[in-house]
């Protein structure tokens, strides 16, 4: 299908760290995407399986809302979770590893457009590959520099 995108970063962190930083979405979204607006997270508590992140970001200046929604959870292992944005359907998984005394994560994802989308699949995945890549290298700049 070749419609994966897949990113890794080396984090010089602890796993625990970084696995809590992706958890918190609410709280660190913001500190990773300029673009962001605003989190709603439901339910309150703690993440898990079934919580649901809905974000408001600028896009071509203007507001979009997109839902990322948990789907498993492994503490410290993976996190698995699937999105709407707009016409496409990601399903994704964040994987966490010791790397030395720091943390390797790895994303991976189908971005499953849907509809007419499904030719758009190369360009939305060259974009999501960007998008992710950029994303993995604020959260290191930003776990790496507040120790």
């Amino acid at each position: 299908m070749g419609s994966k995108i897949e990113s890794t970063v080396v984090i010089e962190r602890p796993v625990e760290e970084v696995f809590v930083f992706f958890l918190n979405l609410d709280e660190n979204a913001a500190r990773v995407d300029p673009e962001l607006l605003s989190v709603v997270k439901t339910p309150d508590g703690p993440a898990g399986p079934g919580t649901t992140f809905r974000f408001r970001q600028k896009m071509f200046g203007r507001p979009r809302e997109s839902t990322t929604r948990f789907t498993a959870i492994e503490p410290n292992r993976e996190i698995q979770f699937e999105a709407v944005l707009g016409p496409i359907r990601p399903i994704a998984i964040l994987t966490f590893e010791p790397a030395g005394a720091g943390t390797r994560v790895k994303f991976s994802a189908e971005s499953n457009p849907v509809g007419p989308f499904k030719l758009l699949s190369p360009l939305i995945k060259r974009k999501g590959q960007r998008e992710w890549e950029g994303r993995l290298m604020r959260v290191k700049t930003i776990l790496e520099a507040n120790p």
